[in-house]
């Protein structure tokens, strides 16, 4: 008998402190702060609704107890590492995406080359200059002249009759040649085309800085999201071993099995492997973060980062407009025109074309006084008419392949349009799915911690199973990660609604 009173004192004992471990353990794990201070939600997510508790009858008005939390240490409740790299502000990341990025620094690249071949077909245009020279030195054979009696010699001549006269053997010439086309319709016409081609890398540009902004703010989201996953993966984690840890002691005093103990730990196991691959996650978020950023290894944001920031930095950085006025769509516009011209391009092949030509020549010879020695100078000019007549069909296969080419661009145009307005018509239809399914979350994630609250409550009663307290709280782990993701799809959701259609500048 007196074992058996001090066994039922134990129990109800146990009882009181499970009673209170139920309500501490329906709830996630407070962060650290000053006593009677709210936790704060992080910038850019909105503060998880208060969940109303309910407090067993009490037969006079008593202060409720505390609630007591189990003592738990296990190395995988230790956070991430941070990474080597965090960014300070929005502004940082802008300033690394012009140094850094890659396919933004091709796209620069593109606009300096679209200006480099545009300067080049300006040239074909506009007169060209050259100048030449060359030195000739004779080593064998030659020209020698005889001259009669009585004919003077030059100065420096050799003198005597009928005396045979060498020419010099080193020749000097240097020319000086002016050309410019007079009559260039081919050439004229492709000034405008490479303009074009400028205005197409330009554009290509535009909606290359879009897309780059686009990808670190859904970056950066990621990041944050993964971030706070996990957390509620530790969070999650902590409340397993605790309830293994509860489970554990009923088992020791008796009023529990060996059943109960099997589940609480494959709860555990089931929450350590969630939050190994969330950890896993968040790495990821970090590296793709660096990898759209020219940054090797990871590229995190501080705690304090505001995502809220983030969608006004974008509006501010990046105008709305419709839908066919987007960067890519004006792009393939053009693109468009560029290939007609490339078309009357190759009909302007079949006219002809006149080169005007000067040229300012000298000529000199080197040699002793026993040589010939000349001096020439000359001023010419000419024009050349050149009408092309046949080049063996190339001319008719350059209109073959230009007319193909419009096709085809008049086809991708017609597809780009396309696109650019479903994505605008899904990111703006997105913003009010993401809405609502934050809504649906949240609902779901507030029964979750009830059902999991009164589990907890029915469980010590005795009229609940080990199995259905982990598969409540399992329930309520699933729920909170479900509400952590739809509250950053919302964020993610505002800034593409605003990049499905914006000119970034």
């Amino acid at each position: 008998m007196p074992h058996r009173r001090l066994r039922m004192v134990a129990v109800s004992h146990l009882a009181v402190l499970s009673l209170c471990q139920g309500v501490a353990l329906a709830q996630p794990a407070p962060p650290q702060g000053r006593p009677g201070q709210q936790a704060q939600p992080r910038p850019g997510q909105q503060a998880p609704a208060a969940v109303p508790t309910t407090t067993p009858p009490t037969a006079a008005a008593a202060p409720a107890p505390m609630p007591q939390r189990i003592d738990v240490n296990d190395p995988a409740l230790a956070p991430v590492p941070p990474p080597a790299r965090t960014l300070a502000s929005w502004n940082d990341a802008r300033a690394m995406i012009e140094q850094r990025s890659v396919e933004f620094a091709i796209a620069v690249q593109e606009v300096a080359r679209a200006e480099g071949v545009a300067r080049r077909a300006l040239a074909a245009a506009l007169p060209s200059l050259d100048a030449r020279g060359d030195v000739n030195h004779e080593l064998a054979g030659g020209g020698a002249e005889t001259l009669p009696p009585g004919i003077a010699r030059p100065p420096g001549e050799p003198t005597g009759a009928f005396q045979d006269v060498e020419d010099a053997p080193t020749t000097l010439r240097a020319s000086l040649t002016l050309r410019q086309p007079v009559l260039a319709p081919r050439a004229w016409y492709g000034i405008g085309t490479a303009r074009r081609s400028v205005d197409v890398a330009k554009l290509s540009l535009e909606d290359r800085r879009r897309i780059t902004v686009g990808a670190v703010a859904d970056a950066v989201v990621s990041i944050v999201t993964a971030e706070r996953v996990s957390e509620i993966n530790r969070v999650g984690l902590r409340s397993a071993l605790e309830r293994l840890e509860l489970t554990r002691r009923r088992e020791r005093l008796g009023t529990g099995t060996k059943l109960d103990v099997v589940r609480a730990e494959q709860d555990v196991a089931l929450a350590r492997a969630t939050l190994v691959s969330g950890d896993e996650a968040l790495r990821k978020a970090r590296e793709a973060l660096g990898a759209v950023l020219g940054e090797r290894g990871e590229v995190g944001v501080p705690q304090g980062f505001s995502l809220n920031a983030i969608a006004a930095e974008v509006q501010s950085q990046c105008a709305e407009a419709r839908a066919d006025q987007r960067a890519d769509v004006r792009a393939a516009r053009a693109e468009l025109e560029i290939a007609e011209r490339n078309l009357t391009d190759a009909k302007l092949a079949f006219a002809p074309y006149v080169d005007l030509s000067s040229t300012l020549s000298a000529q000199t010879s080197l040699g002793d006084e026993s040589t010939r020695r000349a001096r020439s100078w000359g001023w010419s000019i000419g024009a050349v008419l050149t009408v092309p007549i046949w080049d063996g069909g190339a001319r008719y296969g350059d209109l073959q392949i230009n007319r193909a080419a419009v096709e085809q661009q008049r086809v991708r145009l017609g597809a780009v349009e396309r696109t650019a307005g479903l994505e605008t018509t899904q990111a703006v239809r997105g913003v009010a799915v993401a809405e609502q399914s934050r809504a649906v979350a949240e609902q779901s994630r507030d029964l979750a911690r009830e059902t999991a609250r009164l589990t907890q409550v029915a469980f010590e009663a005795g009229t609940a199973t080990s199995f259905d307290l982990v598969e409540s709280g399992r329930r309520q782990r699933e729920a909170e990660l479900d509400l952590a993701v739809r509250e950053f799809e919302v964020v993610k959701a505002k800034i593409t609604a605003l990049l499905a259609s914006a000119s970034c500048r």
